[in-house]
């Protein structure tokens, strides 16, 4: 294998699959990345079993090979070297030389024969989404998955697919991100579709996908893995194989209470009487009374903060604890000018969502302080 490739293409390539890669490993060959050459073109391949990655770009190519090479290494050293500058790698038995204009590495590599793949996959369903759309869904829920909680399910994401929408959901046990995407094109036989996604790919793939971006990619489902196919990248995750809770029984309905909040003017309150909340519970305490909001914190050193909002009530007080940072983190990612916060008693969930429409929602469960 003997290529020479610019810096910043190689650097590209790597930096698309080297999140797939954990530093450490039971196995040494998932400490690589898979290096393909053609005579036309490069493919780099990252795994841990769990997601994989992977980057083609075209190319000419003095010979072809594969081999594979340690990933973070070899990130690191393409990281450091010059943009703009070109790099000739080439395989020499059982290492991968690496030669810029001064400077030369040489990496030890392991068979490519090794390195385990996930080419094989048996798909079911295809569904074509506009790039930007899926990213933002993602991007809407994926702060209320639960990390290395022992309900294993909870550790990802739940896709919900038909025809017609794709609704993502996400909960850690103490709040819940519902969101909802309608599809432009109706996608011809896809009938109800449940999958779970785990945490570090939709979080890998998220990293991926481009915001800016409405081109289409196309989304592949089989029994036990979700694929994305975008340009020359193609993202492939395992899906976790449980039962996700009964999330639309978390979701109130019909709310005695409905405040309508300026969003920026209630994030930077959060913000503010959160700095003397406690530490570790990060409570706060809001109180409804006679058309104006309190917003109340202390902590441990007998501090407190208590900053007041207008708003449009005349019902008995209420009054009612949070973790303010899962209030604040739900506000954050509100796009809306608006914010309606729903609340029905003090033991009772309270919900959010933009003024605009309801695509969007966040339950928050109460603390009691």
């Amino acid at each position: 294998m003997k290529l020479t490739i610019s810096r910043d293409t190689l650097f590209d390539l790597l930096n698309h699959v080297i999140g797939a890669v954990e530093k450490k490993q039971t196995s040494k060959i998932l400490e690589n990345v898979l290096i393909e050459v053609s005579e036309t073109s490069i493919k780099i391949v990252g795994t841990d079993l769990e997601i994989e990655m992977l980057a083609r770009q075209d190319i000419k190519a003095e010979s072809s090979g594969k081999t594979t090479a340690p990933a973070r290494k070899l990130f690191d050293i393409c990281k450091a070297l010059p943009s703009d500058s070109f790099i000739l790698l080439e395989t020499n038995d059982n290492r991968l030389n690496i030669k810029g204009v001064r400077s030369k590495f040489e990496l030890v590599t392991l068979p490519a024969d090794e390195y385990p793949l996930l080419d094989d996959i048996p798909i079911n369903h295809e569904i074509q989404i506009a790039e930007n759309q899926l990213k933002n869904i993602f991007e809407r829920v994926s702060f209320s998955m639960a990390n290395q909680d022992v309900r294993y399910y909870l550790n990802g994401l739940l896709l919900e697919i038909n025809s017609k929408k794709i609704i993502a959901v996400s909960t850690d046990g103490h709040r819940l991100a519902v969101s909802q995407l309608a599809l432009d094109n109706e996608q011809a036989g896809i009938d109800d579709i449940k999958i779970i996604v785990p945490r570090k790919g939709i979080l890998e793939l998220t990293r991926l996908l481009d915001s800016t971006s409405e081109l289409p990619v196309t989304l592949q489902i089989s029994d036990n893995h979700i694929r994305v196919n975008k340009e020359n990248i193609r993202f492939t995750s395992k899906l976790i194989d449980g039962k996700y809770p009964d999330y639309q029984a978390a979701i109130p309905n019909n709310c005695t209470h409905v405040i309508e909040l300026d969003r920026d003017q209630f994030k930077d309150t959060l913000a503010r009487v959160a700095i003397l909340s406690n530490e570790k519970f990060r409570g706060i305490r809001l109180r409804l009374d006679n058309g104006v909001m309190t917003l109340h914190s202390n902590n441990p050193d007998n501090e407190s903060a208590e900053e007041e909002i207008d708003i449009t009530y005349t019902d008995e007080p209420f009054e009612i604890g949070f973790n303010v940072t899962y209030l604040l983190e739900a506000v954050n990612h509100l796009d809306s000018e608006g914010v309606f916060l729903e609340l029905s008693s003090p033991d009772s969930s309270a919900l959010l969502h933009s003024t605009d429409n309801s695509d969007t929602r966040y339950i928050v469960m109460p603390i009691r302080l």
